[in-house]
C-alpha cells in the first residue's frame, strides 16, 4: 500500500483541487491511501467526506510564520507517513517539498498553470530561481499540458528525465449527471443565446475583455447575455465594468460558484474564455463534453484544448473586437456551433477522460515510492 499525501494550496474550486478528488476517488483502493491537506473550504470539505477522506486544515498560501509552517507540514508529513508528497500550487509546493525532503519522503509537484507574469520585475527572477532550485527536490514535476512542460523545461522548473505530461482529465458520466441550472433559476431569458465562461473571478482570466466584448455585440443582438460562473476577488470590479458600460444585470449574470454535482452548461449556447495564460483548463474541456462550441484566446492551454476550426475558435489574446466577431460568426450559424460541439465532445472522449491521467499518476507515484525504498 502507497500512502500519497495530497497538499493543496488553495482548496477552492479550480483545477487542483477538482483533480484531487479524481484521484481520491479513482485510485486503485487496494494499492493507494489518500490523504489531503490544504487549507479549509466547506465544499471541499464536504465532498471530500462523502468519498470518506478527511481535510486536514493547514494554511500554504502564505509565507507569514515561514518555519512554524513547515514545522507543522513536516508533522503532516510524518503523521500521515505518507510514501509519497503530491503538491499543487506555490505555497503548497514550496513547504510540502521543504518538509518531504527533510522527512524523506520523494515528492511530485504539478503546475496548474505557471503564472508570474503578474509579479514585479525583481520577484520574477526570484521566484524562477525558487522554482528551479524546488525542483532538485522533486522526484517528478507533473505539467497537465505539453505546451506547458515545453515552458517548464524552457525556464528551467522542470529538469529533462524528471518531468512528465500527464493531461487533465474530465469525468464525463459524472458531468452528464449533475445538476443541470435551468435557464429561468439564474435569471436568463428563455430565447437568450447565453455565452458561458466558468472560472474563477481572478486577473489571469481576464472577464473584462467577456465584458468588452459583449458590449460590442450587445447593441446589434438584444438577447445575447453572458453567464459568469465563479467566485473570486475580481468579481466585484467585473461587476462595476459592466455597470460603466451600461450592460443591465439581465444581460451580465454572475451567480457564483458552482457545487461539485451542479452542471451549467446546458443553459449556455457557447462557451467562451479570455484567459491570459492557462495550463489545461478544465471547464473547457466540460463545456466540449456538453456539445458546445468553444471560443478561446489563442494560448498556452488553450492551444492543447481547442482545435482551431473544428472545435472551436482561436483568437488573438487581448484583441476584444477579434473576440467580438468571432463570438457573433457563431450565433449566425448554429449548424456550424453543433458541428463544432459534436467534435469537441468526441476529441474529450478520445484525449481527456479520466482513466489515462489516473493511470500516468498511478505509475509517477509507484516509481517514486520505489526510488525512496531504494
Amino acid at each position: 500500500m502507497i500512502r500519497v499525501l495530497q497538499l493543496l494550496t488553495s482548496t477552492a474550486p479550480g483545477g487542483g483541487p477538482r483533480q484531487v478528488g479524481h484521484l481520491v476517488r479513482r485510485l486503485p483502493a487496494d494499492d493507494f491511501s489518500v490523504s489531503v491537506a490544504g487549507p479549509w473550504n466547506q465544499r471541499f470539505e464536504e465532498h471530500l467526506r462523502a468519498l470518506r477522506v478527511e481535510l486536514t486544515a493547514i494554511a500554504v498560501d502564505t509565507l507569514r510564520g515561514f518555519p512554524m509552517t513547515l514545522a507543522r507540514t513536516v508533522r503532516l508529513v510524518r503523521a500521515t507517513r505518507a510514501d509519497v508528497v503530491h503538491t499543487h500550487g506555490k505555497g503548497a509546493g514550496l513547504y510540502g517539498r521543504l518538509a518531504a525532503r527533510i522527512a524523506g519522503v520523494p515528492a511530485v509537484h504539478t503546475f496548474h498553470g505557471i503564472h508570474y507574469e503578474s509579479y514585479s520585475r525583481a520577484a520574477r527572477p526570484v521566484y524562477l530561481a525558487l522554482e528551479r532550485w524546488l525542483s532538485r527536490l522533486t522526484h517528478t514535476v507533473i505539467n497537465v499540458s505539453a505546451s506547458q512542460e515545453a515552458e517548464a523545461q524552457a525556464l528551467g522548473v522542470a529538469r529533462p528525465g524528471r518531468s512528465a505530461v500527464v493531461v487533465n482529465g474530465i469525468d464525463v458520466d459524472e458531468l452528464a449527471a449533475g445538476l443541470a441550472w435551468g435557464r429561468a433559476a439564474l435569471g436568463l431569458r428563455e430565447d437568450a443565446q447565453v455565452l458561458g465562461c466558468v472560472a474563477r473571478f481572478d486577473p489571469v482570466k481576464r472577464h473584462e475583455a467577456l465584458v468588452h466584448a459583449l458590449a460590442l455585440v450587445a447593441p446589434r443582438r438584444p438577447h445575447v447575455s453572458l453567464l459568469l460562473v465563479g467566485d473570486g476577488p475580481e468579481k466585484a470590479r467585473i461587476g462595476r465594468l459592466a455597470a460603466e458600460l451600461e450592460l443591465p444585470a439581465s444581460r451580465v449574470v454572475a451567480p457564483g460558484a458552482i457545487g461539485w454535482g451542479t452542471n451549467p452548461y446546458p443553459s449556455m449556447d457557447l462557451y467562451v474564455t479570455a484567459a491570459a495564460k492557462e495550463g489545461l483548463p478544465l471547464a473547457p474541456l466540460e463545456a466540449m463534453a456538453s456539445g458546445l462550441a468553444v471560443i478561446a484566446t489563442d494560448v498556452p492551454g488553450h492551444r492543447d484544448v481547442v482545435d482551431h476550426d473544428t472545435t472551436g475558435l482561436l483568437v488573438p489574446p487581448e484583441d476584444d473586437r477579434a473576440l467580438a466577431a468571432a463570438i457573433e460568426s457563431l450565433l449566425d450559424d448554429p449548424d456550424r456551433r453543433r458541428r463544432m460541439g459534436r467534435a469537441g465532445r468526441e476529441r474529450v472522449l478520445s484525449e481527456f477522460t479520466l482513466q489515462p491521467m489516473v493511470a500516468k499518476t498511478s505509475a509517477i507515484y509507484r516509481a517514486a515510492a520505489a526510488s525512496r525504498a531504494a
